[in-house]
């Protein structure tokens, strides 16, 4: 069996492939380092590793069985394509408490009015004790909470909240089970986010969720602040805006946009509105992940689901292609 890996490359994850080849010696593993153009070989993978795939791409990949997704969201691949082939699709959770952390990190920012007193300050501009101008901010302390999404990443953010004293309410499509640390769940959005000061956005983005907080969850939310680490196009961008800048919102703090950079595009505003302009709020561009214990916590979690799936035939966390997650 061939296992390509056509995702980003470093030491870390040629350690891990070595670990691979000694524990699986009757299956090939190759990656940039093994081949100048792995691609090629595209038709004589069974198994891939890459975080996107074009429609191109997989219908070079005759022989495809599975694909791993070095990280949790899977919206860049071709979902339909993949059903219809009957490949299984296989993603991780290794930067959930990571990201968590940025959510509440992002959160403490914009309540705490971090980014613009720090800029006043650049100027020499006081607020506080040394300045007659009235000024005060937002503790999170016993705040109540909504947290939009009920995964791996979710329930993290309600175990830092409740160190807090925070009263959540969860939203989840299929409330079941037991979550600890959440008050109350409901499938009714609107009925999650109503009273919250503080709404917390962890959904995958599915073509159920794709703006999925519209411009009456907005209004539902009043004078909440909203930070949002799960995908942009979860919140609708327009009514967003609108509600940044007519005041409606507290404030946000996001991590996650609307408009990526390219090769022919590297400076790139991340949103079609003056978003960025807001001194509500604090943007993040897109690095929630981005710390080396969680790259290394994710790549550890897909090279253990390989592992898994070569012995058994299915990966640790398999995707719902239906669901998209």
């Amino acid at each position: 069996m061939l296992v390509l890996f056509l995702n980003k490359f470093d030491k870390y994850w040629d350690g891990k492939l070595d670990q691979l080849r000694k524990a699986f010696p009757g299956h090939d593993f190759v990656s940039y380092l093994d081949h100048n153009d792995p691609k090629e070989l595209l038709p004589e993978a069974d198994v891939l590793v890459k975080g996107s795939l074009s429609k191109e791409e997989l219908t070079k990949a005759v022989k495809l069985k599975a694909v791993f997704v070095p990280w949790t969201g899977v919206d860049g691949l071709p979902l339909n394509e993949l059903k219809k082939r009957s490949i299984i699709l296989a993603n991780n959770h290794g930067n959930a408490e990571v990201v968590a952390e940025r959510a509440i990190a992002l959160a403490m920012a914009v309540t705490g009015r971090v980014v613009e007193l720090h800029k006043n300050l650049e100027r020499g501009v006081w607020l506080g004790r040394p300045s007659s101008k009235e000024f005060t901010w937002f503790s999170i302390l016993e705040r109540k909470c909504a947290i939009l999404g009920l995964g791996q990443i979710g329930q993290k953010i309600a175990g830092f909240l409740k160190a807090f004293r925070c009263r959540i309410n969860g939203f989840k499509k299929e409330p079941s089970g037991s979550y600890p640390g959440l008050d109350f769940i409901t499938n009714d959005i609107k009925q999650a986010v109503r009273g919250a000061e503080l709404v917390f956005v962890a959904l995958p983005l599915t073509s159920e969720t794709l703006g999925i907080v519209n411009q009456e969850v907005l209004d539902a939310m009043g004078s909440a602040y909203l930070i949002n680490i799960s995908r942009g196009k979860v919140v609708e961008e327009k009514a967003l805006a609108e509600s940044l800048m007519s005041g409606k919102l507290a404030g946000a703090a996001i991590d996650v946009w609307y408009d990526y950079p390219s090769i022919d595009r590297p400076v790139t505003l991340p949103s079609r509105y003056p978003i960025h302009t807001l001194p509500n709020v604090v943007l993040s561009p897109h690095v929630g992940s981005w710390t080396t214990e969680s790259m290394q916590a994710m790549v550890d979690e897909t090279v253990e689901s390989i592992g898994h799936y070569l012995l058994t035939g299915n990966p640790i966390d398999i995707v719902d292609l239906e669901k998209m997650y």
